[in-house]
Order: C-alpha cells, then sequence, then structure tokens
C-alpha cells in the first residue's frame, strides 16, 4: 500500500481512462490504485471540431458526461474535456502558423473542476501529444505536485502541431522527470539529469495463468494495434504463406484485401487478447516508416508482450534494434518481408531471453516511489 496517501493526475490526449485498448497509463493506473492511490485522467483533444474527425474518439466521450467529474471505478475519476477549440494540426505551414497564437492558450480554458482540484495532486503525468500546452497552466496551480513527462512517443512522429513541440521545450525545466520507453529517445531532451529510462512493464500474472489457446491447428501469426499499420507487410505474407493464419487486432488494424487466412478482430479487451498472444507462433509489428521511428524497438508494448511469450518478431528494420528476437525486414521490398518471415518460422522460442522485463509493479516503483525523485 506504498501509495495510500497518493492523488495522480493523467493528461491524456489519446486514451480514455477505460478504453477497450489498454496501454500502459492503463497498467499503471490499475497498480497505482491497487496501492490505495487514487487516480484522475484528464481527457483533452476534444472541441466542437472533433465530431468531424473520424478517430471515434467523439463518439466515445459522448458515452459519459462532459466537463465534469465522473468516477468510473473504485479512486477512479475522469473528466472529459470538451473545449471551445483544441489543437489539431492543420497540416498545412501557413494555416498552422496563424493558429499557433491561439493554440498556445488553450491551457486558459481549463475547466474550474480540474482548477480546484489540481493543489490535491501529488503528481501529474503528461503524456506526449497536445497536453503539453497545458503544463504551464497546470503547475501554476499545483506548484508542489512532481510532474512527469510521458514520452510514449516523439512528438513529430505522432504529427502534433508544431507549437506543442515548441512548449514541450519550453516548459522542460517544470518536470522533475522525463520519463523515455527507449535509449534511442534519451537525445531528444536537454535536462539529461531528469531523464529516466524506464521501459514498459506487463500484466506477467494474466499470461502466466492463460492456459486455453484460442487457436484450432497450428501455425499463426499475431499482429497486436493499429499505430502506424502497414497493410502491406501482412498482404505479403498472406499471400506468400497460405498455409498460415494471420489474426489482427486493433481498430484500424485492416488487410488492404480480404483473404481466408487473414482474421480480422477488431478492437478488444486486453484480456481476449493475452492468449492469442501467449499462444500464437510469431508475432508481427507491422509498422510503416515515419519521422524517428527508430524508439519503437524498445518502446513498442506489444513487442515486450511478445517477448515475454517467447515469440519470433517480424519488424521493420528501424525498429529491430535491441532484441535477439527481431527478424527484420526493409520496408517496401516484399522479398526482404517474405526473407524475414522465413527466419522467424525456424527460430527456438526457448532461446529468446525474457530476464529484463519488468512488472507493473516495478514501473510503478521507479516512476512514483523512488526517494531521489
Amino acid at each position: 500500500m506504498r501509495s495510500s496517501s497518493k492523488r495522480i493526475l493523467v493528461v491524456s490526449g489519446h486514451h480514455f481512462a477505460d478504453a477497450p485498448r489498454r496501454v500502459d497509463l492503463h497498467f499503471m493506473s490499475d497498480q497505482l490504485r491497487a496501492e490505495g492511490a487514487a487516480v484522475d485522467f484528464l481527457i483533452c483533444r476534444l472541441s466542437p471540431i472533433s465530431r468531424f474527425i473520424r478517430d471515434g474518439r467523439y463518439e466515445h466521450a459522448r458515452t459519459r458526461p462532459i466537463n465534469q467529474w465522473f468516477e468510473l471505478d473504485e479512486r477512479l475519476e475522469e473528466f472529459v474535456w470538451v473545449a471551445p477549440f483544441h489543437p489539431a494540426n492543420l497540416r498545412f505551414g501557413l494555416l498552422n502558423a496563424v493558429a499557433a497564437p491561439l493554440y498556445r492558450r488553450y491551457g486558459r480554458f481549463l475547466p474550474k473542476a480540474v482548477i480546484e482540484r489540481l493543489p490535491d495532486y501529488s503528481h501529474i503525468v503528461i503524456e506526449s501529444g497536445p497536453s503539453p500546452l497545458l503544463t504551464r497552466y497546470l503547475h501554476q496551480y499545483a506548484p508542489e505536485a512532481k510532474f512527469i513527462y510521458h514520452a510514449a512517443d516523439r512528438l513529430e512522429t505522432i504529427r502534433v502541431h508544431p507549437c506543442v513541440i515548441d512548449e514541450l521545450e519550453r516548459t522542460l525545466p517544470l518536470y522533475d522527470q522525463i520519463r523515455i520507453m527507449a535509449e534511442a529517445m534519451r537525445s531528444d531532451f536537454g535536462l539529461q539529469d531528469r531523464v529516466v529510462f524506464v521501459p514498459h512493464g506487463i500484466s506477467k500474472t494474466l499470461f502466466d495463468e492463460a492456459s486455453v489457446s484460442p487457436y484450432e491447428g497450428e501455425r499463426h501469426a499475431i499482429s497486436v494495434g493499429d499505430m502506424m499499420f502497414d497493410a502491406s507487410l501482412i498482404e505479403t505474407l498472406a499471400t506468400a504463406n497460405p498455409d498460415w493464419t494471420f489474426h489482427l487486432f486493433g481498430k484500424k488494424a485492416l488487410p488492404s484485401q480480404q483473404r481466408g487466412n487473414i482474421v480480422v478482430h477488431g478492437e478488444v479487451s486486453f484480456q481476449t487478447i493475452v492468449p492469442f498472444i501467449k499462444f500464437a507462433d510469431i508475432g508481427i509489428a507491422p509498422y510503416r516508416p515515419g519521422a524517428g521511428a527508430d524508439y519503437l524497438s524498445q518502446s513498442s508494448l506489444k513487442m515486450i508482450q511478445y517477448s515475454y511469450c517467447h515469440l519470433p518478431i517480424v519488424a521493420p528494420r528501424f525498429a529491430a534494434a535491441g532484441r535477439d528476437n527481431v527478424c527484420a525486414y526493409d520496408p517496401d521490398d516484399p522479398a526482404s518481408m517474405r526473407s524475414a518471415f522465413e527466419r522467424a518460422k525456424v527460430m527456438d522460442h526457448l532461446t529468446i531471453d525474457t530476464s529484463d522485463i519488468l512488472t507493473w509493479d516495478e514501473v510503478v516503483g521507479r516512476l512514483f516511489h523512488d526517494p531521489k525523485v
């Protein structure tokens, strides 16, 4: 019960507190609550403009109270903030330049109900995305809280508005910790004494207790998640390996064309996915090339989960560094893709090292209980 006196705020522009697609923020929240802490999620990047953006967030937001605290579970509350505007990347340099002065004032519209609670927090976690635009305003009302920048992704890779990148640089001194999940990101930040490398943890117990395979027959490959999803890889592998079944998990993880050996599962609960990962034969990380995406080899949660389950991984060369169980391919080279899959087929699963994989308890301990922070 190390966290019994703590209250933590998580600020995210991507993930609702109870979304079916669970990411590290959800697992850390579960661990903190298990220790006795209270966790609040402030969900931003929503405004009337959102109804015209087809990412599903606006529809999900409408299923719950808007602009008020809402209790989801014991010691878990959420505030879905629909602001007058939100900092969308307008894709054109001139339009982005015109919008930047307004976007920098995004935090001035923080609701009173959020501001009133800010002095109560021991820690405030700012996720990469639009959230850094709020840091200076949150710090004003919570000067005693410890601020953690949660660098889940490079801002250039997820294509935020340029002013967010500028604001993060300006406000870095306000953070007590800059948490990176890949050593490749360390040089991105100037305040090296505040950068801490803490990779993802996993829920080892859930994987260890999964005992029944959901598959029929043999030869199953799995792809989890839809970030930078490259459908061409799946098409190439499925065509070349008709005796294998390819299982796709993720809302936007869709094949370029339907095939009998491709199964689209969509977005499902994490508990549903666990046995699919554990009993698969090969894990696939079909990332498209993107700006500064080299950090994905260490920061990809699914690649850590694949590794814990002793799966060979097929991944692009830019996301392969540091993992001996990755069979790398060159993007846009079908022959290289097929070759990587052939190497994965014959890899000895028992040689895959899992000794450095953390639990969520260990991750939370390093971030929230380290006396030096």
